[in-house]
């Protein structure tokens, strides 16, 4: 396809010095450029074709010996050689797209196809791909995501914090090594997770929540799970039984249930609020009287267990407390980085404090390990 090319330039070529037009690459560049993107094939023929036309479109022929034989236009109605040669040229160049296209789809056709490659799990942070960084994987968008977007901290954007997701996906094999070695220097961008049995089968719901988990450790179905009237494990009940140990005799020290103290201490990290055991008890009246529209202005740190019941753990979460719901325990909570809240139940929940280094967006990470 190359020499092809090569030869078609040659007829338009004004200078023997002139470099001659590569046009396979320019069928190359402007084919896959829609098709990385998630384009159909008309959509890459046609951006192929105004790639090369926006070079060729007026092009006079200079050499007619060097336009390929047979002639595929006949002769008869023209008034010159030339008028000939040139609308020679302009239907060669065409047809030579055109091939191109067809080319660069059968070995496409030819590498996403079954043939034993199969179907795997990936997990894509940096979602949505809208960057100009993100050109490369943007293809990725054309694939089936499993699972909900999840947090995955902020992104700078200008002088402020935009979120950033993560999203599992279904992709063919040869998509995912290639994201893989793609961002081979950013381990975190691409992380492959099992392959799917089967081929294209629905995944396991389990292995989707295990890649999700990678990327923001709390997932609202952990909590689903555990159904109505669920309680705190021994993981949460003796975590927060150590947090109340280390904060012993501050408690009594506030003037009462809704002293201003308990949250200045609270959003500057001097005192954790450690829910009851045994929910409604003293410590949901506490959070009930305190101002709770004024702590969304606070950079704060919710000790959750994360995961499903038979495998949990427990993860530092960093965000803004929304909301509270006395009669059920549920907190809103916007994880860091400006995303929607989440409901976190009580029975989840070791204990919220402030930070008293780290107290603003971009100064945390969305997570960390729980090292109480």
């Amino acid at each position: 396809m190359q020499q092809e090319g090569l030869q078609l330039a040659a007829a338009v070529l004004r200078s023997r010095w002139a470099e001659p037009f590569d046009v396979w690459a320019a069928v190359r560049r402007a084919w896959s450029g829609v098709r990385d993107q998630g384009g159909r094939a008309p959509a890459a023929r046609t951006a192929a074709m105004k790639a090369v036309e926006a070079v060729w479109g007026g092009a006079r022929v200079c050499d007619v010996t060097a336009l390929p034989e047979p002639a595929l236009v006949r002769g008869g109605r023209f008034a010159s050689p030339a008028q000939w040669a040139d609308a020679e040229f302009q239907h060669r160049w065409q047809q030579y797209v055109l091939d191109c296209c067809d080319r660069l789809e059968e070995a496409l056709g030819a590498a996403t196809g079954d043939g034993g490659d199969g179907w795997r799990l990936v997990l894509v942070s940096g979602w949505p791909l809208t960057r100009k960084q993100d050109a490369e994987l943007a293809y990725l968008a054309q694939y089936e995501q499993h699972g909900p977007t999840v947090p995955f901290g902020g992104r700078r954007s200008g002088y402020g914090v935009e979120p950033d997701h993560a999203v599992v996906l279904a992709v063919p094999g040869f998509a995912a090594r290639h994201a893989a070695d793609h961002t081979r220097d950013d381990r975190q961008r691409v992380v492959l997770g099992p392959d799917l049995a089967g081929g294209t089968a629905e995944p396991d719901e389990r292995d989707v929540l295990a890649l999700l988990r990678r990327a923001y450790p709390y997932l609202p179905a952990d909590a689903e799970a555990d159904g109505p009237g669920a309680g705190p494990t021994a993981m949460v009940t003796t975590a927060r039984a150590v947090r109340r140990a280390a904060q012993l005799g501050r408690r009594a020290s506030y003037s009462g249930p809704d002293s201003m103290e308990i949250y200045n201490d609270l959003v500057v990290g001097k005192y954790s609020w450690v829910p009851d055991d045994v929910h409604p008890g003293p410590a949901a009246a506490e959070m009930e009287n305190l101002p709770v529209h004024w702590l969304k202005d606070w950079m704060l740190r919710l000790d959750v267990e994360c995961g499903m019941r038979d495998e949990t753990v427990l993860h530092r979460l960093y965000g803004t407390v929304t909301s509270y719901e006395p009669g059920t325990g549920w907190v809103g909570f916007s994880p860091a980085g400006g995303h929607p809240a989440i409901v976190v139940p009580v029975h989840r929940i070791v204990a919220l404090s402030g930070d008293r280094q780290r107290r603003r967006d971009g100064q945390v990470p969305a997570h960390e390990p729980y090292d109480e």
